[in-house]
């Protein structure tokens, strides 16, 4: 397929099924490329979903995709982190992007590393661009970290987009603050995705910058209805259930839902047990998740891309309209998404801007 017909606004997301099995991501990016999305989006996980080793298997399967690994930036030492990035911008001539996310603050506590706080991030983000510029940096004592020193010398022009991956209206100021591209969380109500919007023009207006620098992307739950039963199930309730594991206040905040039944649905035994056994998207069985769906408001899942495909390409189109430039379809492999995409080339919307295929980038 020529590159007049990539669609640089969609993109999908790598070895999305649970449990994992990493060598899915060779056909899916060749997959992806047949069908002519734009890019491929990565989100790493601690068991086979390494996002530096993943994404060097996207860019060896393809030629033209963007690549864009979702990590943690206090996983690694910034000069490691620092060269990925290089050794992914050079070897994909600019394809690459990385985003960053906050996390579960439980969770980093219970395996010894800081709670992410916006300083942190911010710190470390002017790090990673003073590296890639082949500054050394000597003596840092800051939010992120204290290092003796730091030196990355890549001999590159320039480094890879920096973004967000971000839930909170507060993260998403900063993402209009220092990042080049935002991702927002899936299962986001269309005024969810509107305020976070506006959080990142706001951000962005408020550091001097141009609000129409950053890249915004929606993340879309893509459940077709040509999906099995316990497919469909387990990627729209089960994967809202499995984010009310890890971060559920926010979520719950920035959608407007009612705190309450929130409350009624994580005290019941059965979101417990299920819980407890592990991510809910991965270990409940299909009749647990028939059961959990049945607690759950048909509101907190209107914001999924479902039914025919026709149906999945209106609901993609209709992120356009909330001000986002991009839209991830998530849950899906491109080989799923196929019709979905046929049928969104068919009655391809006008974008309001033109976006390149590196996911932090425009046209």
């Amino acid at each position: 397929m020529g590159t007049q017909d990539q669609l640089n606004e969609l993109g999908y997301y790598a070895v999305t099924r649970h449990p994992a099995d990493a060598r899915v991501v060779l056909p899916e990016a060749r997959d992806a490329e047949a069908l002519g999305l734009g890019s491929c989006h990565i989100g790493e996980r601690f068991t086979v979903k390494d996002a530096g080793v993943l994404s060097g298997a996207v860019a060896g399967a393809s030629t033209t995709l963007g690549i864009a690994p979702s990590t943690n930036h206090h996983t690694r030492h910034p000069t490691v982190t620092a060269t990925i990035g290089s050794t992914m911008h050079a070897l994909t001539e600019g394809r690459f992007a990385m985003a960053f996310g906050r996390g579960m603050g439980p969770y980093w506590q219970a395996i010894g590393l800081p709670v992410v706080t916006e300083a942190r991030l911010r710190d470390f983000f002017g790090i990673l661009r003073r590296l890639w510029a082949g500054e050394m940096i000597l003596d840092h004592d800051g939010p992120a970290g204290k290092w003796p020193m730091l030196r990355h010398v890549n001999g590159l022009a320039d480094g890879p987009p920096i973004g967000l991956v971000a839930v909170g209206p507060k993260t998403m100021e900063l993402a209009g603050e220092i990042a080049d591209f935002v991702v927002l969380h899936t299962f986001f109500s269309d005024g969810a995705t509107s305020n976070s919007v506006a959080a990142v023009r706001r951000g962005a207006e408020k550091a001097g910058r141009d609000p129409d620098s950053v890249r915004i992307w929606a993340c879309l739950a893509t459940v077709p209805d040509a999906l099995s039963e316990d497919d469909q199930i387990r990627r729209g309730v089960g994967r809202l259930a499995t984010y009310l594991q890890a971060y559920p206040d926010v979520l719950v905040s920035a959608n407007g839902w009612d705190r309450a039944t929130w409350d009624r649905i994580r005290q019941s035994d059965l979101f417990t047990d299920a819980a407890t056994a592990g991510p809910i998207d991965a270990s409940a069985s299909f009749e647990t998740l028939q059961r959990i769906a049945e607690l759950i408001p048909t509101a907190w899942l209107a914001a999924v891309a479902k039914g025919s495909p026709q149906d999945c390409a209106k609901t993609i189109a209709r992120q356009y309209d909330l001000g986002v430039h991009s839209v991830i379809m998530h849950g899906a492999s491109p080989h799923e998404l196929a019709p979905v995409v046929q049928a969104y080339r068919a009655n391809r919307p006008t974008l309001h801007r033109a976006v390149a295929a590196n996911p932090g980038r425009f046209a």
